[in-house]
């Protein structure tokens, strides 16, 4: 079959998917019903998580040159700041939440897209499916009319909270509405506001949310009604002023608005991210509410954990089991979402003023420990995102008497299923973020040296290396060492990481020999401490990889 993946939707999630398909030499066809795309600017925060994706794609500098960096949060009681969280203790060394419109993200990403040559087909609308143990059959309608049956191997839809494919599919979703009514407004506004910070506003005349956007005093504001109350026909500036003045208590001018809207919070989620052949990812898989702005950055990670698992079985490397995890992955990931954003919109829109009190005072208390400043910035960011029940990811204990304190760092440390550390790592040319040095197209497996290595143990590594590069070609291997430079024993430079001061092998608890296997989307797939690569390879052998030794039956464990 000629085309591998039919991706319906050319949202960010759909563009995402089919850059990073693409990246790994997918055939791929990208068609959405829209004839342009939209203009508006929607969803503006775009966390940390999302920007180390961003990186690997090559984009990320282009996405900050264009946005404005957020370092902060602040909290108010009837004008008066109760609360600050700074961003910039975000464990990521894209310590911040980037301001950038959706159109300006989907922009970059259309760049990249085509420049990897998937031409995105506009005014495409996809109507109806069939599919069968091999593949799927679309049904799409061209703007003169023509319908076009189009056989493909897989279908992923990304086609937004109504999403045709979902419906095609079957895929039941369940949805639940929040009782409240919000407008927004994004506009140029002059007021004493840090502009390098979000602030949202308590007041017994209602809530206000104010984000600072690219452009030089441009924000974007939002404010909450009660649930039955009609929404204004037109509000213009002057509404906006008024409505800014009374809840926050500062004087607030708003001319030149570009974009004026109103919307209610309806959050969805399906049943089942997939069935046989079509999945569905971003607001077709879950719609959630924009307080917190995870939407579209949970989206955006929906298409990055399937990219690498869809070019995985496509390329004949792993077994289509292989597939089940991503609705064991990413459903958990969307409900407990839904569960933060709905919590967070009642949060903001309570009526109660005995509870608005209880609420700010919880609010002043609990930011003031930096503990709970840290845990705040890396959620809202994503970092604490982790799939530690995954069927596909695991870890082997070996606790030695011997080295009873290694043992037990090791294994109260890092888990398999969390996100990756990146840190710092010294390569044979220059300093580099470890994240720099991983492939995004392979999964990356690093042997770590520990503190006390025997220097003669560094060829076993270096065998290892070669073997199981050999045998599974997706798998690319690093040697780190806890060393400032490389040993006169070995000769295999290209993949030897130098950690001279120790910080790398800390962060991941490698103070004894140990190995990481670090998937294509930088979650930990599988650990263990020691280099038993029989531990490793009874691990591949569970989920169903292939080696090169055998390629078309999965070993039996």
């Amino acid at each position: 079959m000629s085309l591998d993946v039919l991706i319906v939707g050319a949202g960010p999630t759909g563009l995402l998917l089919a850059a990073q398909l693409a990246r790994f030499g997918i055939k791929v066809r990208l068609v959405d019903q829209k004839p342009q795309p939209d203009h508006q600017s929607r969803a503006i925060s775009v966390f940390a998580r999302t920007l180390e994706i961003f990186d690997k794609l090559g984009v990320a500098e282009e996405m900050i040159k264009r946005g404005r960096q957020l370092q902060g949060i602040n909290l108010y009681t009837d004008g008066k700041r109760i609360a600050h969280v700074s961003l910039d203790n975000i464990d990521s060394f894209f310590p911040f939440v980037l301001s950038l419109p959706q159109s300006e993200t989907e922009k970059i990403l259309t760049q990249l897209v085509e420049s990897l040559g998937v031409k995105i087909e506009r005014d495409v609308t996809f109507t109806a499916l069939e599919q069968d143990n091999d593949s799927v059959t679309a049904t799409l309608w061209h703007p003169d009319g023509e319908e076009e049956h189009c056989p493909c191997a897989w279908l992923v839809g990304c086609d937004g909270a109504r999403s045709a494919v979902r419906k095609a599919a079957s895929l039941v979703d369940k949805s639940n509405n929040i009782p409240a009514l919000f407008l927004l407004a994004d506009a140029k506004t002059h007021w004493q506001l840090e502009k390098n910070e979000f602030h949202v506003f308590f007041s017994s005349k209602g809530e206000l949310a104010a984000f600072p956007l690219p452009q030089d005093n441009y924000w974007r504001v939002i404010l909450d009604f009660p649930a039955d109350t009609e929404a204004p026909s037109n509000p213009d500036v002057k509404f906006f002023e008024q409505q800014s003045r009374e809840r926050t208590h500062l004087q607030a001018s708003f001319n030149q608005p570009e974009w004026i809207s109103s919307f209610r919070v309806r959050q969805r989620i399906v049943n089942k991210c997939r069935t046989g052949r079509v999945f569905v990812a971003g607001d077709a898989l879950a719609s959630h509410s924009p307080v917190g702005g995870q939407g579209m950055n949970t989206g955006l990670q929906d298409a990055y954990n399937l990219a690498w698992k869809l070019a995985l079985v496509i390329q004949n490397q792993a077994s289509t089991d292989l597939l089940h995890s991503y609705q064991a992955e990413r459903e958990p990931i969307s409900k407990s979402l839904l569960t933060f954003t709905e919590l967070a919109t009642r949060g903001v829109i309570l009526s109660n003023p005995i509870i608005k009190q209880i609420r700010s005072y919880l609010a002043s208390f609990l930011t003031s420990f930096g503990s709970v400043q840290q845990f705040i910035a890396n959620t809202l960011s994503e970092l604490n995102i982790n799939y530690a029940h995954s069927p596909i990811v695991g870890e082997d204990k070996n606790f030695s008497l011997t080295s009873l304190i290694d043992s037990l760092r090791f294994r109260y440390g890092l888990k398999a299923g969390e996100r990756a550390p990146d840190v710092m790592i010294e390569t044979v040319n220059a300093s580099k973020r470890l994240y720099q040095v991983l492939s995004d197209l392979k999964h990356n497996l690093l042997l770590f040296g520990g503190l006390d290595t025997k220097k003669e143990n560094y060829t076993r590594f270096i065998q290892i290396a070669k073997e199981i590069e050999e045998q599974y070609p997706y798998i690319k291997v690093h040697l780190i060492l806890w060393e400032s430079q490389i040993p006169d024993i070995l000769d295999w430079h290209q993949l030897i990481l130098l950690d001279p001061k120790g910080k790398c092998h800390q962060r991941y608890r490698a103070f004894s020999e140990c190995l990481y296997l670090i998937r294509p989307d930088f979650y930990i797939g599988y650990r263990y401490q020691g280099t038993d690569v029989s531990k490793l390879i009874m691990h591949l052998q569970k989920i169903n990889f292939f080696s090169i030794s055998n390629k078309t039956i999965p070993l039996e464990v």
